[in-house]
């Protein structure tokens, strides 16, 4: 509760409020500014019951003590005190109205508390202080806990981002060693082709010369080779010197004559 109110409208003061069960029947409402007003009621099973009678919420017993829980914690809160003349005289104020609705347009709970003094204010104070550094406490120690799950879910974060950078590295080194022996399997089939082609060549450039040597022995004669005449025939020697001696007989009778 952020404000009371006096019932004229004239007074304002911050108030702090705390609902608790005292036991398994009862719920207690404490109100107090910590300096001279302290106000608390306490609520049975039947008062519960009567409130929700006035307010004229349908449901059930535990609906209506879902919404009251939830107009006390989440709501819009007042507490309204008794008596403005006190106020302006310091006199101490015997009662507050504490008025809550959950929302705007839903019904309002209005409750009675009655103020507190001496011993029993000092004990509901204390109760709200001891309440209030709970659950500071249990704030608190959501929080460390939230920081500790936060740190170790940074370290497994980074060590997951570690694990990854490593095993990219021995993609990468597999990747790279699988890239070299690739190249080196496909050099010597390049070399031994190209010792294919030179070889095909060599074949070819071979064979050529050899049919170039067949033609040139089995090419016939030019025509402007002479042809042998038959006159210019070689004569054995036996029938050169026959007739060679008649032609010499011959000869001879020619110059008798």
């Amino acid at each position: 509760m952020e404000e009371g109110e006096s019932f004229g409208g004239v007074f304002r003061r911050s108030f702090l409020f705390y609902v608790h069960p005292l036991d398994s029947s009862q719920l207690e409402i404490v109100a107090s500014n910590f300096q001279s007003n302290t106000f608390k009621c306490v609520l049975t099973v039947m008062d519960i019951d009567d409130l929700r009678d006035e307010t004229g919420i349908g449901g059930s017993w535990n609906d209506f003590v879902h919404y009251l829980l939830a107009s006390l914690s989440t709501g819009d809160v007042k507490l309204i005190l008794d008596g403005p003349e006190n106020l302006r005289t310091g006199s101490s104020v015997s009662h507050a109205k504490l008025i809550t609705h959950k929302s705007k347009g839903l019904p309002r709970i209005s409750l009675l508390l009655n103020e507190l003094v001496n011993l029993p204010a000092n004990d509901a104070t204390a109760s709200i202080s001891s309440a209030l550094f709970n659950a500071y406490k249990r704030k608190h120690f959501d929080v460390l806990k939230g920081q500790e799950q936060l740190s170790r879910l940074e370290e497994m974060l980074s060590l997951e981002k570690d694990r990854n950078n490593n095993l990219q590295q021995q993609l990468d080194a597999l990747s790279f060693s699988s890239k070299r022996k690739v190249s080196k399997a496909k050099g010597p089939e390049k070399v031994s082709l190209a010792y294919d082609n030179i070889g095909t060549k060599e074949l070819v450039i071979s064979e050529a010369e050899q049919t170039a040597n067949t033609t040139s022995v089995e090419k016939p004669p030019s025509k402007d080779a002479q042809p042998l005449k038959g006159s210019q025939r070689a004569v054995p020697a036996h029938r050169r010197a026959k007739a060679r001696g008649v032609s010499l007989q011959d000869n001879e009778d020619d110059d008798g004559k």
